[in-house]
């Protein structure tokens, strides 16, 4: 991806290696962003209790935000639908791993979110206190804002108000922590890039209430199971991502397909190998094969290459479907769908179906040179509406994709690396505003 010139013996540059790279690059940015959880902003009166949160700043008295639980259970009780991401796992998937149904995970983790969320707000009120009167102060030692950017709260304290929130068992709260807290040996790996949020040491748990909503979405439910030799034999995690997640994607775009109206089949056997997903489109006598990888949304350069070879299979696949002769694939076509006019041309039209991205350049250059559109349920949702044919998604992508870049801003710096006797330059792009692709409701599925 990436270019090292030795210019001189004192200088040496960086650079992508040319312009399609940096064009894949944040193009697999920006669709692995549109699919990323969020957490939607919650409208609620807060006059209350932020008046009773100045009178104590005023006479100089600590603020603990836990003692403000009928606010947090205002905010709990409107947060139900706050938490918004794909539904890369089915419930059943919950119940396995050990959690009475998907629904009390879902309320832990709603609870742990308004318990941060009044950290937060209470920080927010300390520095504008602050700033109004002319104050200094710090994170450190006992004041206004200590125990806010770093929470601690009792471990029993803790559990006792989540339990009280939500109404839970003591055994769901227990399997959350499982998997999100760290300490006593547990979860101790930040390998892949996944940080427990809550750090249990002796009887306090640790937390950064700005970060807790951003660690707690499925996605790092499951890195947390993958990245443990003990959990990955445990809950067998190879086998739930067969078991589980492929059919779970490819019935999350099967509901796109057919409420566009479109008509689908799942998995079809074909001499050497399966295809996932057919679809067709009556109106242009059009057949699509779709070629799924139910993978994670990699935040590593390991995940990344991972990624990278299952679009590579998702690839192969597809060739050895299409090195079949044309009467066997018609007559697969015809089985699939009977209104199809086998008598007429049959367009056909291939993907590749992902939960989020696509992986490096080496995997857009592959699809690209192969013809595979890449789709996701994302892609789908704001894409398909707008095709009069199915021949139309993979022109409609693209200009989806370009559409959507130009309503962010792309910024470009030079990083600068000194060594000694020697200076490395690196160039480096960065995505910005990409909120204003959540205003404009191109988020979630």
């Amino acid at each position: 991806m990436y270019r090292f010139t030795r210019e001189s013996s004192e200088k040496s540059t960086i650079d992508y290696a040319d312009k399609i790279t940096l064009k894949h690059e944040i193009n697999d940015i920006i669709v692995t962003h549109l699919s990323l959880p969020v957490i939607s902003n919650q409208a609620h009166d807060s006059r209350p209790w932020l008046k009773s949160v100045v009178n104590r700043l005023k006479t100089n008295k600590p603020v603990n935000p836990t003692f403000y639980f009928d606010y947090i259970s205002e905010q709990y009780k409107a947060s139900e639908n706050a938490f918004i991401e794909a539904d890369i796992i089915p419930p059943d998937f919950y119940t396995q791993i050990g959690f009475s149904s998907a629904d009390a995970f879902k309320k832990i983790r709603n609870a742990f979110i308004c318990i941060g969320q009044i950290y937060n707000d209470i920080t927010f009120i300390v520095y504008k206190y602050l700033e109004v009167n002319e104050l200094k102060d710090s994170g450190d030692g006992d004041h206004h804002l200590q125990g806010l950017g770093m929470a601690r709260l009792g471990a029993a304290e803790l559990k006792f108000l989540v339990q009280k929130l939500t109404g839970v068992a003591e055994s769901d709260y227990d399997k959350f922590s499982e998997f999100f807290f760290c300490g006593e040996g547990k979860n101790g790996s930040l390998s892949l890039k996944f940080m427990p949020p809550f750090w249990s040491i002796s009887d306090d748990v640790y937390f950064c209430p700005a970060l807790v909503p951003t660690l707690l979405g499925t996605r790092n439910l499951l890195i947390s199971i993958l990245i443990d030799d003990d959990k990955n034999t445990k809950y067998n995690y190879d086998g739930l991502i067969s078991h589980f997640f492929e059919p779970e994607l490819l019935r999350r775009a099967q509901r796109h397909f057919e409420s566009n109206g479109f008509y689908t089949y799942l998995e079809c056997d074909f001499t050497g190998g399966e295809i996932d997903l057919l679809v067709f489109c009556n109106k242009s006598n059009t057949v699509m094969t779709v070629q799924a990888k139910a993978t994670l949304y990699p935040e590593s350069a390991r995940m990344v290459r991972r990624l990278d070879d299952r679009i590579r299979e998702a690839v192969e696949q597809t060739k050895r479907f299409d090195k079949l002769e044309p009467k066997e694939k018609t007559s697969l076509f015809k089985k699939s769908f009977p209104s199809l006019d086998d008598s007429a041309q049959i367009n056909h039209i291939r993907a590749v179906l992902t939960n989020s991205s696509f992986g490096s350049t080496f995997s857009w250059q592959l699809l690209e040179s192969n013809k595979i559109t890449p789709i996701n349920c994302n892609l789908l949702k704001n894409v398909l509406p707008c095709c009069n044919v199915l021949t139309e998604l993979p022109e409609q992508i693209e200009a989806f994709i370009a559409k959507i870049k130009s309503e962010i801003e792309i910024t470009e710096e030079q990083k600068v690396f000194s060594l000694p006797g020697h200076t490395i330059y690196q160039r480096h792009v960065e995505t910005h505003r990409m909120k204003n692709l959540y205003d404009a409701k191109y988020w979630g599925e």
